[in-house]
């Protein structure tokens, strides 16, 4: 039946992996050499030669790259997770039970779960006030079973870094018997609910199911999902264990030392935003905000002067403000005018002599 049909999409649409080149940091800069996709890519889809293309005949929806990826170069078309957090908690069940399109039982039912990263997992401990049941019953019979040693890895480190119960609040069924379900029949209330749950995007993926890769412009600047979990999560917790082991372990300090020179090439080559220039009355100087870096280091590693460098935790004042961190290079706008002209002027003679 249509309504059947629509109902099952609206809650379980498996849309497809799409790539954004532009987010790739190997391809920001060609001496980086992540390999965090293709490194994890059981099934050899991936391809890092020329650039990231995913082959859609061997790939088989693990969506561990969507997982793994730090920098969002992976995402799932149409995919919304935030919107999951509202349904599980809202469908007055007292064990909310999310699965993948293979799972029998589910309240909520999305693609192959190794999309879940340690910031989904630790997100998800954190915005449900009742333990959350991934049921991996099917996983077994399916072709992405080892899924599951992944999830749990993943689940422990969580457990570890964020001082978080994520073990009682992230359970993991793999035996029907342990599944604790309880229905939900679609009455005409619940049907148009279901309705509202597609996205335009989620439209999209039910008319189109081919392997798409998109490219926006480099200098756009765009925060992972990750991430941005992760800082929603913390603007929610009170202040404690849980947010000092979570800015410890995930979050990133960027300084520039006296050897800066105010070029500013990291603002431009950084792909999230984390650093902009600092231009008032004062000076100039480099501004840093931990809340939008990843650390994937695309900065220290392009400074030509090798001033930058990159810290795991947060070491600021204000986790989610601009800062500055290269105060020993900050200058007045004469001597900012200065450098820059001999920048210039030092570029040209390079050009020359090559």
């Amino acid at each position: 039946m249509l309504k059947d049909r629509i109902i099952h999409k609206a809650l379980s649409a498996d849309p497809p992996i799409e790539t954004d080149t532009s987010r790739c940091v190997r391809m920001r800069f060609n001496k980086n050499t992540c390999s965090a996709c293709s490194s994890i890519c059981k099934a050899n889809a991936i391809s890092l030669d020329g650039g990231v293309s995913l082959d859609a005949e061997k790939c088989s929806l693990c969506m561990l790259c969507v997982s793994e990826c730090p920098s969002g170069c992976f995402e799932i078309k149409g995919h919304d997770f935030f919107s999951l957090f509202p349904r599980l908690r809202g469908n007055e069940n007292q064990y909310p039970v999310l699965g993948c399109n293979k799972a029998g039982e589910a309240h909520e039912r999305t693609f192959c779960l190794g999309f879940l990263s340690e910031e989904h997992l630790i997100s998800s401990a954190g915005f449900l006030e009742t333990p959350l049941y991934l049921n991996l019953t099917a996983c077994p019979q399916c072709e992405n079973s080892f899924v599951v040693e992944k999830l749990k890895e993943r689940i422990e480190k969580a457990r570890a870094k964020a001082s978080l119960d994520v073990l009682a609040k992230i359970v993991l069924v793999e035996k029907k018997g342990d599944l604790v379900f309880e229905d939900i029949s679609y009455d005409r209330r619940r049907f148009f609910q279901a309705l509202k749950t597609m996205t335009s995007a989620q439209v999209a993926a039910f008319l189109d199911e081919n392997t798409a890769q998109t490219n926006t412009p480099y200098s756009a600047k765009k925060l992972p999902l990750k991430r941005e979990l992760l800082n929603k999560l913390i603007k929610r917790m009170p202040s404690g264990n849980g947010v000092i082991g979570i800015l410890e372990n995930y979050a990133f300090t960027i300084k520039a030392g006296s050897s800066c020179t105010n070029c500013f090439a990291c603002v431009g080559m950084c792909p999230t935003g984390a650093l902009k220039i600092k231009k008032d009355t004062e000076g100039i100087g480099l501004l840093f905000n931990s809340s939008l870096c990843t650390g994937c280091a695309l900065c220290r590693d392009f400074c030509r002067m090798e001033a930058v460098t990159v810290a795991k935790g947060f070491r600021g004042t204000d986790y989610f403000e601009y800062e500055i961190c290269n105060p020993c290079s900050s200058q007045s706008h004469e001597q900012a005018s200065r450098g820059a002209g001999a920048v210039i002027e030092e570029m040209v003679c390079r050009g020359r002599r090559e």
